[in-house]
């Protein structure tokens, strides 16, 4: 394995060398490192050290500075032999309400998670969610959460789950929550999610005319929840951090990037291949839009929403990147919705 060629000195300076960069966006030299990182090596050792490093391809020469930065291969070595992650309580302090506040809806939950990742590691994040345009309906269930709030569970017949929580006003009662759901049961199980809302226009609506007398309200609460029911969701936050990075200061480089978040389908490639695929980290040309792939990488993790739908969360950086804790941040935030969503299914149940 390529681990092999390195020697446990080469190794200790490739993972300064990364660090340092990671944290300044300067070219290290032999000196920074000996005071720093108290290496105890001679000037002269890790000067020929950083050559042989450079000479496997895994350390760049600047041409403003006699300095060494990465290169995308040495990032890749780093991320994938040098790199220690451990869970920051403090960083996993600062996210815990999102994922303890009652009444919240999955969308919700998944946003809020998205603009506190941005905001923790000063970088883009984007959430992908699931996809139900060829789920057909399976149910509607209303869960009573107080006198003024109630939960309505959306379920496809591929497992896929959307939850709508209702503020009722003092002219809904619950029975005339319970009738509405029941109506809707009665006419669109078995129905296309994509059909979805024509049928409520055109269907339901005019049941619920005569049978209820708030029906306003409650219709288009139902019917929000179908469209986004029925969209493929790409929420971005952070999106201006990016333009701030000294790597994206060329204005070529930042009108690709513009241009990428602007087509949101483009973000669909970030999906792994297999569902056991964890988190996954592309850097550079592994990045799968091609447009922007330079002095990038993306840190991904899925969560299922479903029996068979799942949605994802990534991070997007240069490749000098803080990559241990963004990792960190992206596999507590997955593994937090998916808790959640088992949690809402036993309830259910």
């Amino acid at each position: 394995m390529v681990k092999q060629m390195l020697t446990p000195r080469q190794l200790t300076i490739l993972k300064a060398i990364v660090e340092e960069f990671i944290d300044t966006a300067e070219p290290i030299g032999s000196k920074v490192l000996m005071k720093k990182y108290n290496l105890p090596y001679s000037s002269a050792t890790i000067r020929n050290e950083m050559a042989i490093l450079e000479e496997i391809g895994y350390l760049e020469k600047t041409h403003t500075s006699s300095g060494r930065i990465p290169s995308t291969e040495g990032y890749r070595f780093y991320v994938g032999y040098l790199l220690e992650t451990r869970e920051k309580e403090p960083l996993k302090n600062q996210l815990a309400p999102l994922f303890t506040t009652k009444g919240q809806s999955l969308n919700e939950i998944i946003r809020e998670s998205c603009e506190m990742l941005s905001e923790l590691t000063q970088l883009t994040s984007v959430v992908l969610g699931p996809n139900a345009k060829n789920d057909y309906l399976q149910r509607i269930t209303i869960i009573p959460l107080s006198k003024q709030s109630a939960s309505v569970i959306i379920v496809t017949d591929k497992g896929h789950v959307q939850n709508k929580t209702f503020r009722i006003d003092e002219h809904i009662s619950m029975e005339d929550l319970e009738a509405c759901v029941n109506v809707m049961n009665d006419y669109l199980i078995g129905t296309a999610i994509d059909c979805v809302q024509e049928r409520l226009e055109y269907e339901v609506k005019p049941i619920l005319e005569k049978r209820i007398i708030e029906h306003e309200v409650i219709f288009n609460a139902f019917l929000e929840a179908f469209v986004k029911f029925a969209s493929s969701d790409v929420y971005f936050s952070g999106k201006e951090n990016m333009l701030y990075q000294p790597e994206f200061n060329d204005v070529n480089k930042i009108r690709r990037l513009v241009s990428a978040f602007e087509n949101s389908q483009m973000w669909h490639a970030l999906s792994p291949i297999e569902e056991s695929e964890g988190i996954t980290v592309k850097i550079g040309a592994d990045v799968p839009i091609a447009s922007i792939n330079t002095d990038v990488s993306v840190i991904s993790a899925s969560f299922k929403t479903g029996a068979e739908s799942k949605g994802m969360i990534s991070v997007i950086g240069p490749t000098r990147m803080p990559y241990e804790k963004v990792i960190s941040l992206v596999e507590y935030i997955s593994k937090n919705i998916e808790a959640i969503l088992i949690i809402e299914e036993d309830d259910e149940t």
